[in-house]
């Protein structure tokens, strides 16, 4: 049919009675080819193509408006493949509107269909599940599909739309129950039905091994898996050389997880590496960083940290190509972590501060960053202070602390409570300067903080360890400070003895009074408490098998 459009072209200019509907309807058969196994073109030449139909349409629309109807759906369909999706979505209202138009039922349906897509691409995924369960609901009810409506999509790329579209909405259950619907039907097709959905079966199988992986069937997934990876194979390969090779490497970097989640890491390790392999090859290129970040989890596991390092490298170099500053910014941070477990921390200090400088570029840009850029600023504070450098470490932490006390204002219950790391970090630092005075302001302050949000999950075992380090800071600083600072000092960890009522405490509390036992700091006890100087033997466990008050004595 191409080669007879510069033709048609000629007898459009000539005779454009004659002439333009046949142009229209040549264009239209492009569009739509008969022949299954046929190769599409590219986006751009369909796009162009539909351009061309609809104008020529346009022009002949009174006495063709159902060709006109389809020639501005499949204009829409080629923008939402060029990722025009807005554009797209304008034309599917225009294609639905036009006057006199009588579609068929498939025509309905594939219309509904690029308008979920469109609707998906823009962002607007509450409007395309409506859209895509209508498309569902239209191709299910519709006669048998003859003609030219055969290329005009079909059920199972509806139901992987609606997936899809369930999935970006976070209903992970409901989109794997669509994707196996899915996949049930394209197993019963005929040879000849499924070779009109090619692209569609690699997709519905990938996709349904990463909704099982996400709820967490990795067994299921990778029973699959053999099944996924033959339907990456043979034919489709050739039609789709943009697509196939990177769903591919999705595919494996999928399978290797499942691999790590039931404890095969070998497998796992294979896998992830024949990912990357795969996405080596010039037509995978675009799935190399999703293979790199999949082979440094794997390697992660196996303990293998040089390999690790060299992949968290190379995947850093790409990122910082792409100018990807906050994908760069949280592998800085993994290479930092790898690091600083081979004991080599200025290293782990020097990625970390890579990583909060593109961080900072990235909040610059958009404010939704700024979460991120406290969480890396936290972690560049424990690695200089593991690095020897307590002074910067103290900086650093109190600028993760003032950037999230400042989101704090806005979203407190997310917020606030993450308040308590940042200072647990800071005081940290401080007392690596030997400013114990600063150390128990932060964990005074922490132990306050979490005990407003004693509901929340884990926080339990957090305040248990802020007393734990506070008991510490308050012991050294009794032993540290002048007589008044001991009284005081002694008499903070008594009120937190009462508190925390934990072993560590009590014995804190019971080694603090001990260590600064002398009659000059009895009598400054008594003169600030009114009681006598605490003298007695600690025990430390009772018969409720915790620790005994030392303030019951």
């Amino acid at each position: 049919m191409r080669v007879l459009l510069p033709l048609a072209r000629g007898l459009a200019r000539l005779a454009p009675g004659v002439g333009e509907p046949l142009l229209g309807a040549l264009l239209l058969r492009c569009l739509t080819p008969g022949w299954a196994l046929l190769r599409p073109g590219p986006p751009a030449r369909l796009l162009a193509w539909a351009e061309e139909a609809v104008a020529v349409l346009d022009r002949a629309h009174p006495r063709r408006p159902g060709h006109l109807a389809r020639a501005l759906a499949l204009h829409a369909f080629a923008l939402d493949a060029m990722e025009r999706h807005e554009e797209a979505c304008a034309v599917a209202a225009v294609a639905d509107a036009v006057p006199g138009a009588l579609p068929s039922p498939a025509q309905t349906a594939y219309l509904l269909h690029v308008r979920a897509r469109a609707l998906l691409g823009s962002g607007r995924a509450e409007e395309a599940l409506e859209a895509a369960r209508s498309c569902v609901e239209a191709y299910r009810r519709g006669p048998a599909r003859v003609g030219r409506d055969r290329s005009l999509g079909s059920l199972p790329s509806a139901l992987r739309t609606y997936a899809l579209v369930l999935g970006v909405l976070g209903h992970t259950e409901q989109s794997v129950l669509v994707y196996e619907e899915c996949a049930g039907l394209l197993r019963s097709m005929s040879l000849r039905e499924s070779s009109r959905v090619l692209l569609v079966t690699s997709r519905v199988f990938v996709e349904l091994v990463g909704g099982l992986r996400a709820l967490g069937r990795y067994e299921e997934a990778l029973a699959l898996g053999p099944e996924a990876r033959e339907s990456l194979g043979g034919g489709v390969a050739f039609a789709y050389p943009g697509t196939i090779p990177l769903l591919r490497v999705r595919l494996l970097v999928d399978l290797a997880g499942c691999h790590r989640a039931t404890g095969e890491r070998e497998a796992a390790r294979t896998t992830a590496e024949e990912a990357v392999a795969a996405a080596r090859r010039p037509s995978g290129a675009a799935g190399l960083t999703l293979a790199l970040q999949g082979l440094a989890e794997a390697l992660a596991e196996v303990d293998a940290p040089d390999e690790e390092l060299n992949t968290l490298r190379e995947l850093a170099d790409l990122y910082a190509d792409q100018s990807c500053d906050p994908l760069l910014a949280t592998t800085l941070d993994a290479l930092a972590r790898c690091h600083a477990r081979t004991g080599a921390h200025a290293e782990a200090v020097a990625a970390t501060e890579r990583g909060v400088t593109a961080y900072r570029r990235a909040a610059a840009l958009d404010a939704v960053h700024e979460p991120e850029l406290g969480r890396l600023l936290h972690n560049l504070s424990i690695r200089q202070d593991d690095a020897g450098d307590p002074e910067s470490a103290v900086t650093s932490a109190r600028e993760a602390l003032t950037l999230t006390r400042r989101l704090a204002e806005s979203d407190w219950e997310t917020y606030h409570p993450l308040t308590a790391r940042r200072l647990h970090v800071l005081g940290q630092a401080l007392q690596s300067t030997d400013d114990l005075r600063g150390t128990v302001s932060c964990y005074e302050e922490a132990e306050a903080v979490l005990q407003e949000h004693r509901d929340r999950p884990d926080t339990e075992a957090e305040l248990a360890t802020i007393r734990d380090v506070l008991a510490d800071a308050l012991l050294a600083k009794a032993v540290a400070g002048d007589l008044g600072e001991k009284v005081t000092d002694l008499r903070a960890l008594l009120d937190l003895a009462h508190r925390a009522d934990a072993d560590y405490v009590h014995a804190r509390c019971f080694r603090a009074f001990d260590l600064v036992r002398s009659d000059e700091v009895a009598r400054a006890w008594e003169s600030a408490t009114g009681v006598p100087y605490p003298g007695f033997a600690y025990p430390f466990m009772t018969d409720r098998g915790r620790g005994a008050n030392p303030a019951a004595r």
